[in-house]
This record gives structure tokens, C-alpha cells and sequence, in this order.
């Protein structure tokens, strides 16, 4: 397993340079990122039956007891993901809406990600799904919990927050005692191939997924920039129809003049 986490760690790394983590950096107002956080909500759903699938078909006692402890401790956050949608003012998607094409990407990864859990030959690729899965998660709760608090979110977020960060980190698949028991796993040629042929495949779903985040907020925010006008002349004097920026929700207003 060690050299299945080594792996894990290079795809991680290069996950780190995702645009739109890069897009974070520059601190955008949050409302710009929208639909992202909309478009997750398949996503979250589903990783929940994910651990569960994973946790049922595990039967090497010593996979299962690191398989189910990580489900029992992921239990729950799709709640905290619900509450946080609320506290951003973000009406819960229906059935429906889920089905429709903005939530095609995070439904084809989580498709994908799914049928992982359900072909896994070895319980290795088992816990190298879930392994995978909150590598990811470290990279996106570490860069975003850090954005709301360069751009001063004050809401009482607990999915987008430092809170689930923490809560991660805490996990006991990365304790130092279960870290050293992991990478002791000893794996034959054909797990250790499956599993990690499943790290490829697994962080392609993601990176997917995100690239199609990305466009949907690039294509927002081009849309959100004022259309270059003509200047068009009244009495001798050039005006530019629409140039001052445009006003998002996050931004002050300027004072207004008192009249003369």
C-alpha cells in the first residue's frame, strides 16, 4: 500500500494546480463561483452511498475495520453540506433539477467514482477508493476554507468551513498508527495493479468534474463584464454607455451626491 499512497500523494499535488483553485486565489466574491456549489450537491449525495457500498463489500477483517471506521466518521456531512446551502441562501436542488445538464459532470464522476466501489476485485481498491476520495477532499476543504477567510465570510458554515477540515485531518485512516498499518499492507502484483490503475481513474473523474466547474464560473463571470460600447457624442462631449464596472452584491455603493 505504500507505494499506493505515494501515488496518491503525486495526483494530489498536481491537483493542487487546478484553475480553479487558482480562480480562489484571487479572491473573487463568492457570489461569482456560482453554480458551483449548487453542482456539488450530487456529488456530496452520492459519496455517502459510496462509503456505504465500500464499507459492505469489504471482507478482509483488517480492510473493513479501516473501511467502516472512515464511514462512520463521514456520516453525516451531506447534512452539514444541506445546512450550509441554506446559510448561503441557496434553494436545495429537486429531483429534477439534479438531472439536468449543470449537474452532468458531478453526476458522470459520481457515477464513475460509484461503479469503482461495485468492480473493485480486491478490498486494497476498497480503501484505496476512499484513500483517493479524501485526498481530493483535503486538497478542496484546505484551499476553500481559506478563501472564505481571505474574503471574510462570517456565516456559520460547517461543509465549506475550517470546521470539516479539521474534522478530516482527524480522521483515523490518517492517524500515525493506522498510516504506518497501511502502508505495512502488503499487496500481491494483481491488487497492487488494480489499485492503482484506480487512483488514475478516480482523480481523471475529478478533475473532470472541476474542469466543468470552472467553465460554468468562467462563462458566468464573462458574461457578468460590461459589453464594449462606441463612445456616441452629445454637444461636442464622448460618453461611454455602460462603462463603470458593474455592480455585483458584494460591493458598496458609492455615496451618492448631494444635490446642488
Amino acid at each position: 500500500m505504500k507505494m499506493i499512497q505515494e501515488r496518491i500523494l503525486r495526483h494530489e499535488a498536481r491537483f493542487t494546480r487546478h484553475p480553479f483553485f487558482a480562480r480562489l486565489e484571487k479572491n473573487p466574491p463568492l457570489e461569482q463561483l456560482a453554480p458551483f456549489p449548487l453542482c456539488l450537491a450530487f456529488f456530496v449525495m452520492t459519496f455517502q452511498e459510496i462509503l456505504r457500498i465500500s464499507d459492505e463489500r469489504a471482507a478482509d477483517p483488517e480492510y473493513k475495520r479501516l473501511i467502516h471506521c472512515h464511514r462512520l466518521e463521514d456520516a453525516g456531512h451531506d447534512r452539514w453540506f444541506v445546512a450550509d446551502l441554506k446559510a448561503l441562501g441557496i434553494e436545495l436542488p429537486t429531483a429534477a433539477q439534479l438531472f439536468a445538464p449543470p449537474h452532468d459532470a458531478a453526476r458522470s464522476a459520481s457515477f464513475a467514482l460509484m461503479s469503482e466501489a461495485f468492480t473493485a476485485r480486491h478490498d486494497a481498491s476498497q480503501l484505496t477508493l476512499l484513500l483517493t476520495l479524501e485526498s481530493a477532499g483535503h486538497v478542496f476543504f484546505e484551499r476553500f476554507a481559506r478563501y472564505l477567510d481571505r474574503i471574510g465570510e462570517r456565516r456559520r458554515l460547517r461543509y465549506f468551513s475550517q470546521t470539516h477540515l479539521d474534522v478530516e485531518k482527524a480522521h483515523d485512516v490518517f492517524e500515525e498508527c493506522n498510516d504506518a498499518r497501511i502502508k505495512a499492507l502488503e499487496l500481491d502484483d494483481e491488487a497492487q495493479r488494480e489499485a492503482l490503475q484506480l487512483v488514475e481513474r478516480c482523480y481523471h473523474q475529478l478533475g473532470a468534474m472541476f474542469d466543468d466547474f470552472e467553465a460554468h464560473i468562467a462563462a458566468g463571470a464573462a458574461r457578468a463584464e460590461p459589453a464594449p460600447s462606441k463612445p456616441r457624442s452629445v454637444r461636442g462631449t464622448a460618453i461611454h454607455a455602460g462603462s463603470g464596472p458593474a455592480l455585483r452584491p458584494s460591493a458598496r455603493r458609492a455615496p451618492s451626491r448631494r444635490p446642488r
